[in-house]
Parts: structure tokens; sequence; C-alpha cells
């Protein structure tokens, strides 16, 4: 009986003690000496932003304050590597353009480029942040109220820190 304890303990800590190494370098699975600054470099930039998207939360809203005004409230998220959100200091800018039906490029003239949003500023960059939703909010002046069922192109460009410009383009559609 108590050489089949031993050979148990034995063979449990044989299985978990041995056999299984651990890379030095995570990113190399083969073992392959790579540089350990190429590999600290590639560890930090995966918390970095490495793209952006408009969400189905931006609207068109009409100016209560103006009838021939509207107010464009985009949404705007940042993921890094992971898709996860991020909070980044950054520089944002939005341009509005006339949507064009089938064709490879959707934008038409271009009727609104607002001025740059610098968010490399903390107290900025948090008066932005929806903290509940895990999204910037910008609230920027229309110079006109469009027609209902009008379809705008919206692009949003951010450049980062780094220097990265990322961008992206979604369809509105302003229904009142």
């Amino acid at each position: 009986m108590k050489a089949a304890n031993f050979a148990v303990i034995a063979a449990v800590i044989a299985i978990t003690a041995g056999g299984c190494e651990i890379p030095d370098n995570p990113a190399d699975p083969n073992g392959s000496p790579l540089r350990s600054r190429q590999y600290a470099t590639s560890v930090a930039c995966v918390f970095l932003p490495e793209r952006i998207r408009i969400i189905g939360l931006t609207e068109i809203i009409p100016d209560a304050s103006q009838s021939d005004e509207a107010v464009l409230s985009i949404y705007v998220d940042i993921f890094d590597a992971w898709d996860s959100h991020l909070k980044a200091p950054a520089t944002f800018r939005f341009e509005l353009y006339e949507f064009v039906p089938r064709s490879s490029d959707s934008r038409g003239n271009r009727l609104i480029i607002w001025p740059d949003i610098d968010l490399t500023d903390p107290v900025v960059n948090n008066g932005y942040w929806q903290d509940y939703l895990r999204t910037y909010n910008f609230d920027l002046q229309m110079n006109f109220r469009p027609a209902p069922q009008t379809t705008f192109t919206l692009e949003a460009t951010c450049t980062t820190q780094e220097g990265k410009r990322l961008s992206h383009k979604r369809q509105i559609k302003y229904t009142p």
C-alpha cells in the first residue's frame, strides 16, 4: 500500500514539475534568441491605439436654439491590438461629405471640416470621455439643418501621439 502511495505521489510531482518549461521569451515560441529590446517594444506596443470606429450611437440632432442648424453627436471608439477600448491622448479631425451611392468611394463633395480637436491634455481628454460607454463623444455644430432622410458620409481621423493616423468612415442618415 505504501508503495502505491509513493508511486502516485512521484507521478504527480513528475507531471507538475517536469517537462513543462516556459520559454524565456513568450513572443518567440521556438526558443531562438531575439533581441530583448525588440521583445520589450512588442509587449509595450500592444496597448497603443491600433484602430478607431465611429459607433452607431452617432446621430444628427436638430439644434433647439437654431431652427436652421443641427448638431452632429459623434461617438468614437479607440482600440488597442487586443481589441480593448482605450482612452488615449490623440488629435481628432472630423469631415462630413455628401453620400454617393453605388460608388467605390462613398464620399462626395465635402460639406464641413471641423477644426482639429486636441486631446493630448488630460483635462480636455477627460471632458470628451464617456466612461460608462468606454468611448469618446463629440458634439459638433453643423451650419445647416439637413433635409429629412438625407444620408452623409462621416470620416474621423485620429492622429496618435506616436504619429500614427487611424481613420474610419460611416454613413449617417438624418431621421428627425
